[in-house]
């Protein structure tokens, strides 16, 4: 199975995530560094220690999240519950299946986006 397919099998994450240094191309989480070029050319797909070259490691031994994704993960919050205060609605048990689905993909996206935007800051000087 070629990488495209092994990421919808992961949750289909085929989004630009999945080709950032920032993110985890499989899971999403933070990259921890390490690159991998499926087939031997570009695009490089970055992933996290618990899907790099490790992959036999199972989801329950995930570490902890670290300082960086705690805070991606504060700010990635608000941002939802922004979401929520558009549609008029913060009791999670009343929202339709798309509106359930909206404020999951704008946590993703914004986890995402923050820990991108904070790791490029800790590599500004």
């Amino acid at each position: 199975m070629g990488l495209r397919g092994r990421l919808r099998e992961r949750g289909g994450m085929t989004n630009p995530a999945s080709f950032h240094h920032a993110t985890c191309g499989l899971c999403g989480r933070r990259a921890d560094g390490i690159g991998f070029s499926p087939g031997g050319r570009p695009p490089v797909v970055w992933v996290c220690n618990d899907c790099g070259l490790a992959r036999a490691r199972t989801a329950a031994r995930m570490r902890d999240f670290d300082a960086v994704e705690r805070r991606a993960f504060a700010l990635a919050a608000r941002r939802a519950g922004q979401f929520l205060d558009t549609i008029g609605k913060t009791d999670l048990a009343v929202l339709t299946t798309e509106e359930y689905e909206g404020f999951l993909r704008a946590f993703q996206t914004h986890f995402v986006e923050e820990i991108r935007r904070l790791v490029e800051g800790e590599a500004t000087p």
